[in-house]
């Protein structure tokens, strides 16, 4: 009898999140590689570029109903946010650059190295990393713009 592992629960959203990108892929007319480059990497990561900039255009906004040097500070500050959310994404577009066979073959091998490295499976990386936190950083920013807005 197998022994019950903590790692296994993975699976589940696992499987769910590639049904998902199945049916997702179906919807469109593309396979399951390039609808994981598609949605995994592109959609995510715009959603991730928009949301990076967000706190900067919250910034100017607060700025148009008052200039002060805290706010001026802040919008600085947050250009620069902005500029690493960028700088990210364009380090990952080229890094999985096209063809879909060979960008998502480049991410599973990457995904299979970050688990090797710390002792999981492939499942529970690409949960922590497009799951996880991805949820974090959009969940951040929009806190981020929720307080400066609010206050």
């Amino acid at each position: 009898m197998k022994r019950f592992r903590w790692i296994d629960l993975a699976l589940l959203p696992f499987g769910l999140c590639v049904l998902f990108l199945l049916m997702l892929g179906k919807l469109f007319g593309l396979t399951y590689k390039q609808i994981s480059v598609v949605f995994n990497l592109w959609f995510q990561g715009v959603v991730l570029i928009l949301s990076g900039q967000a706190p900067f255009c919250a910034t100017l906004y607060k700025m148009a109903g008052g200039f002060s040097i805290g706010w001026l500070v802040l919008a600085l500050f947050f250009a620069c946010y902005a500029t690493v959310y960028m700088y990210a994404f364009i380090k990952m577009l080229r890094h999985y650059s096209l063809p879909f066979d060979s960008a998502f073959d480049r991410c599973v091998k990457d995904l299979e190295w970050v688990a090797t490295k710390w002792h999981t499976t492939y499942q529970m990386i690409n949960l922590l990393i497009f799951v996880l936190f991805y949820l974090i950083l959009l969940g951040i920013n929009v806190m981020i713009c929720y307080y400066l807005i609010m206050h």
